[in-house]
């Protein structure tokens, strides 16, 4: 004889957790930001004002691709686009 077997559902909670990372030089910390906001990983910082420029510049591959941009910009190599077309 055949018994049936009650199934039951079970609850699946999310597990947050709260992480406190201590980068040991700048390059680490600029590394971290970036990878979270690859994610969209929402973070905070301890710091009042985050200084975007100081930001990007403080990595050494991230600084040498906008210098290298901003001289392509200079020679007229830059590439202009519609605020219409962004999207396209």
């Amino acid at each position: 004889m055949l018994t049936s077997i009650k199934r039951t559902k079970i609850p699946i909670f999310a597990i947050m957790s709260t992480l406190t990372i201590h980068p040991v030089d700048q390059n680490q910390e600029t590394a971290i930001r970036l990878f979270l906001d690859a994610l969209h990983v929402d973070y905070k910082t301890n710091e009042k004002d985050i200084d975007d420029t100081a930001y990007l510049m403080s990595s050494v591959p991230m600084q040498e691709h906008l210098d290298k941009a901003a001289e392509q910009e200079k020679k007229g190599e830059g590439v202009k686009i519609s605020i219409d077309d962004i999207w396209k």
